[in-house]
C-alpha cells in the first residue's frame, strides 16, 4: 500500500456538502415561514396544499430525481462519474430556484407555480438538467451554461409570456404592475391608471393570510423584501437568510468560491437602478431595494451566479461577470417587464465567461515567491478520487511563479503548443503547491513538467 498524501483538506466532496448544508438551511427556513399559509388561504393557495409542505416536497423531489439519475447513468454509462454530493446540491437549486405562492392581485390562471403541478415541472426541469446539462454538455467538468438555469428556462420557454414576463400575469388597472421605464414610488403614478409600485410589492409579496396596509410604506417594503417574501423563488424567499447563510459559505470555502461574482453584481445591480432612477425619477431607494432584494436576484447572486464550472477562473474576469450578469438583469427588468431576467441573463454570460478567462490572467514569472497554502490533511490512497476540474481557479492563486497550471494542462492535452508557448510551462520548478490545493485532485504538477518536456522536445 502507497503512503498517505498530503493535500489541502478542502475536497470536491467536501464542498459540495458545505454547499447542500447552506442550501438546506435555506429550504428548512422557507419551508417553516411559509407553513402557516395553507388551506385557510385559498385564494393563495386553490389547491389547497400547504406551502410549507410544498418548499419541503419540492426540495425532496428534486433531490431525489437528480441523485438517482446520477446514479444510474453511472451503472449504465462507463464514462459517467457517480458524483453524488454535485447532484443533490443542483436538485436543491433547482428546487430552490423554482417559483411557488401566488400573489394577492392574480386574476388568471398561474400554473405551473402551485402544486402538484409544480411537482411535475420540478421533475422535469430537474431530469432535463441532469441528463443534458450536467452530464452531456459537462461531462468533461466545463459546462457551457448553468445546469439548473438552462434546464428551468428551457423547461418554461413555451409559456414564456405567461409564466416568466410578470405584467401578463395581471388585471390590467389599479392592480397592474407599474413599468420600471419611468418613475417609481410610494404614491399613484398619474396619468397611467397603475397603483404604486410599492403597493404593488406589497400586494405581490405580502403573507396572504393577513390584511395588506392602506398605505405602504418604506418599512413595509424593507420587511417584504428583506425578511419575508411569500411570493417568488423558494431560496430567496428571506434576502437576510441568503446573505448570512451565503457569507458564511464564503468564508468556510474562500478559496474556492467565486464571491468575487457576487460582490460586483451586487454592487453593479445597485449602481445601475440608481441611473435609472436618476434617468426616470421616482424613489431610488425602491427601486435599489426591488432589484437587489428579489428573491431571484438576491439568491443567483449567492448560489447560481458563483458556479465554478460556468464562470470565469481569474479574478478580473469573475467581476466582469458580475458586472455583465447585473447589466444584463437590469435591462431585461426594466424594459422587458421580465423579473425573473437574471435567470435569462446567467445564461447569457455563462456563455461568453471562457472569453473572461483571458482577462486578468497573471503574468508568469521566473522569480520564485512562496505562497501561504491552507492547511494540510494526509489522505489514504483509497481516498484519493480524481474528478474533472471545477474551474475554482485555485491552482493559479498558490504557483510560485504566477502559471496558470490547468490552461497549461488543457493546452498540453490538445497538444496546443501556440498556447502553451504564452504559458511558460517552461518557468514551473515542481513545487507541486497546485496539485495540493486542487479540490477535484487532478495532479496538475504532472500535466506541467509534461508540458514543460515536450516544449523542450524531451
Amino acid at each position: 500500500m502507497s503512503k498517505p498524501k498530503e493535500y489541502s483538506s478542502m475536497t470536491k466532496d467536501k464542498l459540495m456538502t458545505y454547499t447542500f448544508v447552506a442550501l438546506l438551511i435555506l429550504a428548512i427556513v422557507t419551508s417553516i415561514m411559509w407553513s402557516g399559509i395553507g388551506t385557510e388561504s385559498l385564494i393563495t393557495t386553490p389547491s389547497g396544499w400547504n406551502l410549507g409542505l410544498t418548499v419541503a416536497l419540492s426540495c425532496i423531489i428534486a433531490v431525489g430525481i437528480a441523485v438517482g439519475l446520477d446514479l444510474f447513468l453511472h451503472k449504465i454509462a462507463v464514462d459517467s462519474q457517480l458524483n453524488t454530493m454535485s447532484s443533490a446540491v443542483f436538485g436543491l437549486i433547482v428546487a430552490l430556484s423554482y417559483t411557488l405562492g401566488i400573489p394577492a392581485m392574480n386574476s388568471g390562471e398561474m400554473l405551473p407555480i402551485e402544486a402538484p403541478g409544480a411537482f411535475i415541472y420540478i421533475a422535469l426541469i430537474s431530469t432535463v438538467g441532469l441528463v443534458v446539462f450536467k452530464k452531456v454538455l459537462g461531462g468533461s467538468g466545463k459546462k457551457p451554461v448553468n445546469p439548473a438555469a438552462a434546464a428551468k428556462f428551457l423547461v418554461l420557454l413555451p409559456m414564456l409570456n405567461s409564466m416568466l414576463i410578470v405584467s401578463d400575469h395581471l388585471k390590467t388597472g389599479m392592480l397592474g404592475v407599474p413599468s420600471l421605464a419611468g418613475p417609481i414610488g410610494y404614491d399613484i403614478i398619474n396619468g397611467n391608471g397603475f397603483g404604486s409600485f410599492a403597493g404593488y410589492i406589497q400586494t405581490c409579496y405580502a403573507n396572504p393570510t393577513l390584511a395588506l396596509p392602506s398605505v405602504t410604506t418604506t418599512n413595509d417594503v424593507l420587511n417584504l423584501m428583506l425578511l419575508q417574501k411569500f411570493h417568488g423563488w423558494i431560496g430567496g424567499a428571506s434576502s437576510i437568510a441568503v446573505i448570512v447563510v451565503g457569507l458564511g459559505l464564503f468564508i468556510v470555502a474562500r478559496r474556492y468560491i467565486k464571491w468575487r461574482i457576487t460582490f460586483s453584481y451586487l454592487v453593479a445591480t445597485a449602481l445601475f437602478a440608481f441611473l435609472m432612477s436618476y434617468a426616470y425619477g421616482g424613489d431610488p431607494l425602491l427601486r435599489i431595494i426591488f432589484h437587489l432584494f428579489m428573491g431571484s436576484s438576491i439568491f443567483l447572486a449567492f448560489f447560481m451566479a458563483t458556479d465554478p464550472a460556468s464562470t470565469p477562473i481569474t479574478y478580473a474576469g469573475q467581476i466582469l461577470f458580475g458586472i455583465g450578469l447585473a447589466a444584463i438583469t437590469i435591462v431585461l427588468q426594466t424594459y422587458a417587464s421580465f423579473f425573473g431576467g437574471s435567470i435569462l441573463a446567467l445564461i447569457i454570460m455563462n456563455l461568453v465567461a471562457s472569453k473572461l478567462d483571458i482577462i486578468g490572467k497573471l503574468k508568469p514569472t521566473t522569480e520564485t515567491k512562496e505562497p501561504k497554502l491552507p492547511k494540510a490533511k494526509a489522505f489514504p490512497p483509497e481516498a484519493i478520487k480524481e474528478y474533472p476540474c471545477m474551474r475554482c481557479g485555485a491552482c493559479m492563486r498558490v504557483c510560485c511563479h504566477k502559471l496558470s497550471p490547468i490552461l497549461i494542462k488543457q493546452a498540453f492535452d490538445k497538444q496546443d503548443f501556440d498556447a502553451l508557448i504564452k504559458l511558460h510551462p517552461d518557468y514551473c520548478t515542481g513545487c507541486g503547491h497546485c496539485t495540493f490545493v486542487c479540490p477535484a485532485r487532478i495532479d496538475l504538477r504532472k500535466s506541467v513538467l509534461q508540458a514543460k518536456g515536450a516544449l523542450r522536445g524531451e
